[in-house]
């Protein structure tokens, strides 16, 4: 699937998208993807970069953000690109977490996803999670591989619009 997006229309479609997101959250219910903020974009690489902070609610025993946690957020963050790429709600496939470092609590996060594919029947990406300024020092890597066929999850419209899509 080719796909001729802007960067501007990409930060549009995300910028709309994450303020759906947090509007949306089931009250009580954690959800890491409710809390992101676009920090750039780049349409050509179809990847996003997205600001999160870490809270005490995500510790696990040993005082660092849970694995499960950080999992979550990867595939929310490269299931939200994947989505705005090919403009359809697009379930994961498959996902590889890799944890290099703790991810500590209380602390600015930067999730930067990357398409490497997104074809007519699914989506290949990966994502790299680091302290925000320290870009070279990565915590997570993570690939997953998304499904970009029409699906019955959209009703008929893209995750960012209010409108089904004409």
């Amino acid at each position: 699937m080719t796909t001729q997006l802007t960067t501007e229309e990409l930060r549009r479609r995300a910028l709309a998208f994450l303020k759906r997101r947090a509007e949306a959250t089931p009250g009580g219910m954690p959800d890491p993807s409710a809390d992101l903020t676009l920090l750039d974009c780049d349409a050509p690489s179809g990847s996003l970069v997205l600001g999160y902070e870490t809270k005490p609610w995500m510790a696990n025993i040993w005082g660092v953000v849970h694995g499960g946690v950080v999992a979550s957020l990867v595939d929310s963050c490269m299931g939200i690109t994947c989505g705005l790429m090919s403009r359809l709600i697009t379930p994961t496939i498959s996902m590889t977490v890799n944890y290099a470092r703790p991810v500590p609590l209380n602390a600015s996060i930067v999730v930067r996803t990357r398409t490497v594919r997104c074809g007519a029947t699914s989506g290949q990406l990966s994502a790299e999670v680091y302290l925000a300024g320290q870009p070279d020092k990565l915590l997570v890597t993570a690939s997953g591989a998304y499904c970009t066929k029409p699906n019955d999850l959209s009703g008929g419209r893209a995750p960012w619009e209010e409108e089904p899509l004409s």
